[in-house]
């Protein structure tokens, strides 16, 4: 018998389960709400390491967990140099573009499904123009498919001391799964110049030409620093702009990393920063990155084709990947925070808790509109519309060496949209210096149009 007011014992249970799931929600919008936030502004962090002693002469963040972007490429050029070591692969020979890799964003080499391109220009690809179907091309012909590869990558970066890095593709396109730290990309950039000595020559270049275009490159520290000849830059937007630079003087070397810049000059003034204050100084911190560390001598010279005496396919098996790479793959240890990262760390960590698919498309989040990281540089110039590639990126390549004040660090864009028609484009500017630029440009008789950047312009890893 209930009494006068008593809920019914279903009443309260229902009453208790609705409390419960209310709960429940509020939490996890909690949670997603502050992954979004953590996701939504790019990990700042750096590292400055000495390439010979392996002491840390700077750091900060230097474990906190964000996305490589196209430092990504780093380590498909560390595998491609052992292929060649092994004598698996040759620079002479050629790579074949799939499907699949010919239908990679930009910034790519605009190929279709059945071109080829020299093992040699791919390295140039890669390390200059950035290209992220030469990439994944690569990145299939060593392993078979872009997943496997991926295994592959991972596996070396354990080997290699890369313990909060894991790999997903060949070129740094976004994707949730694909992270790294500040330590962990100097530690591939000092194996790069330890193991691969011969082919560090690669990164010094600026441009390079396939079929018939020159190719100019986006590292504008070896212009600004003397003493740096690279390694590799990177940008996303959920990482922001990312550099990975190597500078000798006096035969001291030095490698620098700086995520989550938020603008290619920015970033750019940052490096060349750390790496003046890092010859300055040489005490370290205290924390050595690697046990034995490379000299830092780099041969000048680059390495010629590896003698042909091994007419094998250009595969490699993967039992012939040191062993590692069938069962390498064991899950990836959370940073331990240090005193001067902990915050960092623990906003990364959160970041990395996604509850996307492991796979991933560039969406509106990641596709770069910009190269500057804020609304004010989201202008540029479009300098003509063509029928072909080609004279579409001759016409971009010399607005920029006509108006070099203003367009020397702009970024050049083929746009193709969903037409036939190439439209020049030099991206990355203020509304203010557009509409200069495009001043210049009509006095010396060149067309010229500001326009503004959108969603179309997806130029996600360069």
């Amino acid at each position: 018998m209930l009494l006068p007011h008593q809920p019914a014992r279903g009443s309260i249970l229902s009453v208790l389960r609705l409390f419960c799931a209310t709960l429940a929600i509020l939490a996890l919008t909690s949670v997603i709400g502050l992954s979004a936030t953590a996701q939504a502004k790019p990990v700042a962090a750096s590292i400055v390491v000495d390439a010979e002693t392996g002491e840390v002469l700077s750091r900060s963040n230097a474990d906190a967990l964000t996305y490589p972007a196209s430092l990504t490429k780093m380590m498909t050029l560390y595998l491609l140099f052992d292929a060649l070591d092994k004598g698996t692969v040759k620079l002479s020979d050629r790579i074949t573009f799939s499907k699949n890799a010919a239908s990679e964003a930009a910034t790519n080499m605009n190929v279709q499904a059945g071109d080829t391109i020299q093992v040699e220009t791919a390295i140039l690809a890669m390390v200059v123009r950035s290209a992220n179907d030469v990439s994944t091309a690569v990145g299939e012909h060593l392993g078979g498919t872009e997943t496997a590869f991926a295994r592959m990558m991972t596996a070396k970066a354990r080997q290699l001391g890369m313990n909060n890095t894991t790999y997903r593709n060949a070129n740094g396109l976004p994707n949730p799964g694909q992270m790294t730290t500040a330590r962990d990309q100097a530690t591939l950039g000092i194996a790069l110049l330890r193991d691969h000595p011969k082919y560090y020559g690669y990164f010094s270049r600026n441009s390079f030409v396939y079929r018939g275009n020159t190719y100019g490159g986006h590292n504008r520290v070896m212009k600004k620093f003397a003493g740096a000849d690279g390694i590799k830059t990177g940008y996303i937007r959920a990482a922001g702009f990312n550099l990975v630079s190597s500078a000798e003087r006096n035969g001291r070397r030095l490698v620098g990393v700086v995520l989550g810049g938020t603008s290619a000059p920015i970033r750019d003034k940052q490096m060349v920063a750390l790496l003046t204050d890092g010859f300055k100084n040489r005490q370290g911190i205290g924390d050595t990155l690697v046990a034995k560390a490379p000299g830092s001598a780099v041969p000048a010279q680059l390495t010629p084709a590896v003698a042909a005496n091994d007419a094998g396919t250009g595969d490699v098996d993967a039992g012939d990947m040191d062993a590692v790479v069938a069962n390498a793959l064991v899950p990836t240890p959370k940073p331990t925070a240090r005193k001067d990262d902990s915050i960092g760390t623990a906003i990364a960590t959160m970041a990395s808790v996604s509850l996307a698919p492991a796979v991933a498309s560039p969406d509106s989040q990641s596709v770069a509109n910009v190269w500057s990281g804020n609304d004010k540089n989201q202008f540029g110039v479009q300098v003509g519309a063509y029928s072909k590639f080609k004279p579409a990126q001759k016409a971009a390549e010399r607005a920029t060496k006509a108006v070099p004040a203003i367009l020397a660090d702009a970024r050049i864009v083929i746009d193709r949209g969903n037409s036939d028609i190439y439209r020049a484009r030099v991206f990355g500017l203020s509304k203010a210096d557009a509409d200069a630029a495009c001043k210049k440009l009509r006095a010396k008789q060149t067309d010229c149009l500001v326009v503004k950047a959108d969603s179309s312009v997806a130029q996600t890893a360069q």
